[in-house]
């Protein structure tokens, strides 16, 4: 079979998922071509030829901008079964499907994609079927072979265990696929995902608090037989990384003193056993995590130290998740690349719990490590339930400085709650533990998004301030009481996109900040003492991956939609 697969946007990376199911789909023999929109044009006759276009959403962004492509390939292949898979795919089913989506796969998703190429090659008669009903979609008065797809709560008997070595804080719910006239192997019910989570919210189960929230139950007919949400354990395969741009052309590895590294990619594991209330993976998995085995780990770092990788940034949601795979796999890159750095990406609970750990990381060649603090606020941390408090970061701040490592905090400065004096207190914050130079200055202007499914709908008081969702943004809207909170973060969001454009020193933009936010607040602003630190390394694109998408990258895929090959390709750096 022939198949497309797309990423429209992945931190500045080869994207993860388009190499690892391309691996699992070549070694079954399909013809798969990949396409990273942010560094390669749409080729119109692979698109053409495809039988199977499949959209990996692994985050807001890559989302909002596939739903600008999708309309596209539609018109270029008519003909083709459209699937979108990756975290934001459930989480976004219906506005999906309404765009022509036939597949929806979250959570663990190369066998569900191997399974639906298997399921349309052998399928007699499905292209004849599908040229009236395009994306596998049918009428609800169609056949009653046809998939009812129903998000609802299940019985706490249906939960899964926990995971080996690891008890989960919560035993996952599973949600099912009932068929209307037809068996479902193995029963009536297919277990679909994971924990007690925030997709509950979607279909009209959200609490109707002053009526807000209610909405018309989610149902879909489909052709779909594959979960849409599988936690399966899967024996991962080697990334095959053949088609897309080299690693030499996504983002780079900037170091003290102007120089810079090619960087690699990878992952050790996917999903998470913490439940943060504003996280995206917590509706897919919901404190579940898989490990990738360590020697496919290793042999796709081999594979991109062959092609010039000089560091490794590892994609995991959290490397600590499993501390003694983290260890050992770290242990054992050291010995075969002894030349090569890298960095992960850990919360703040965890490396403060698994401190006595952290030297190894620094002797191993960890060169920074990335952690979602998003608040220095007590009382906003809570309502993230993320699980670490204000005084966690400043004691995991000063050990990192201790340890002479390099500390890179990431913020949710803009939310419902952030006030001016809050505000300004992160400034200072940033300031006094010497951090300015460790945040990029995008990560100031970031404001909280709200997706389906998000567990911050639990919140009574959030279900009161949102408005009603935005099928086309994708996220229930929302403002701050304080008019000049909202204003402040667009300011922001302008400076950084100016410093980056001028290529400004991270100190510099955050010294325009600082002005900017005094005089939001309109009180004097002191005199900004920062210490002469370190240099410190950091990866060429920072964007953060909650953030919406920029006018340059939504004008970038439009031109791929209408032209297939556009000049010129918007560069994930050219707007952070």
């Amino acid at each position: 079979m022939k198949i497309v697969l797309i990423s429209t946007y992945e931190l500045g990376r080869q994207p993860f998922g388009l190499v690892s199911p391309a691996a699992w789909l070549r070694g079954r023999g399909h013809g798969v071509t990949c396409f990273d929109l942010t560094r390669q044009g749409l080729d119109s006759g692979a698109v053409g030829a495809a039988e199977l276009i499949a959209i990996y959403l692994p985050m807001h962004t890559a989302t909002r901008l596939a739903c600008k492509l999708i309309p596209s390939l539609r018109e270029q292949n008519a003909g083709a079964h459209i699937c979108c898979y990756g975290l934001y795919a459930p989480m976004n089913a219906a506005y999906l499907r309404s765009l022509g989506v036939g597949t929806i796969l979250g959570g663990e998703f190369e066998g569900g994609l191997v399974r639906l190429a298997e399921r349309l090659g052998s399928a007699d008669g499905f292209k004849e079927e599908n040229r009236i009903f395009p994306q596998g979609l049918k009428h609800s008065d169609g056949e009653s072979s046809m998939l009812e797809l129903k998000l609802r709560a299940p019985n706490a008997s249906e939960s899964e265990p926990p995971a080996d070595g690891d008890a989960l804080k919560h035993a996952p719910t599973t949600f099912v696929v009932t068929q209307t006239g037809a068996e479902t192997p193995g029963g009536a019910e297919k277990p679909q995902g994971s924990a007690d989570s925030a997709l509950r919210y979607r279909g009209g189960d959200a609490p109707a608090s002053g009526g807000r929230l209610k909405r018309t139950p989610t149902t879909f007919l489909a052709t779909q037989t594959e979960p849409m949400i599988s936690l399966e354990r899967l024996r991962f395969e080697v990334p095959d990384r053949a088609g897309l741009a080299p690693i030499s052309k996504y983002a780079h590895l900037v170091v003290p003193g102007g120089g810079y590294r090619v960087v690699g990619s990878t992952e050790a594991s996917r999903g998470c056993k913490h439940l943060c209330r504003h996280c995206p993976i917590v509706p897919v998995y919901n404190g579940v995590f898989r490990i990738v085995e360590r020697e496919v780990v290793l042999a796709d770092v081999r594979q991109q130290v062959a092609a010039g990788a000089q560091h490794i940034s590892f994609g995991d949601p959290d490397f600590f998740n499993g501390i003694r795979h983290a260890m050992e796999l770290v242990e054992a890159f050291h010995r075969e690349f002894p030349g090569v750095t890298y960095d992960v990406t850990i919360k703040i609970e965890h490396l403060r719990k698994q401190e006595q750990h952290l030297a190894r990381l620094r002797d191993t060649g960890c060169l920074f490590v990335i952690s979602a603090v998003e608040s220095v606020d007590d009382g906003i941390l809570e309502r993230l339930d993320k699980g670490h408090t204000r005084e966690d970061f400043l004691y995991v701040a000063r050990k990192f400085r201790e340890l002479r490592m390099t500390l890179h905090p990431t913020f949710v400065p803009f939310t419902p709650w952030t006030t001016m004096d809050g505000y300004l207190d992160l400034l200072r914050v940033l300031a006094a533990e010497e951090l300015v130079e460790n945040v990029a200055p995008i990560q100031l202007g970031i404001r909280l998004l709200i997706p389906e499914g998000s567990r911050l709908l639990e919140l009574e008081e959030m279900r009161r301030a949102v408005g009603a969702f935005d099928a086309e943004s994708l996220v229930y809207p929302w403002r701050n009481s304080d008019a000049r909170v909202d204003a402040l973060s667009e300011t922001v969001q302008s400076i950084a996109a100016e410093a980056d454009r001028k290529k400004e020193s991270r100190g510099v933009a955050f010294a325009r900040i600082w002005e900017a936010a005094h005089l939001a607040a309109e009180i004097d602003a002191p005199e900004l003492r920062v210490k002469e630190g370190r240099g410190v390394p950091f990866l060429s694109e920072p964007w953060y991956c909650c953030a919406e998408p920029t006018r340059d990258q939504l004008v970038a895929i439009g031109g791929t939609a209408a032209q297939a090959q556009p000049e010129h390709v918007v560069m994930a750096d050219d707007f952070v």
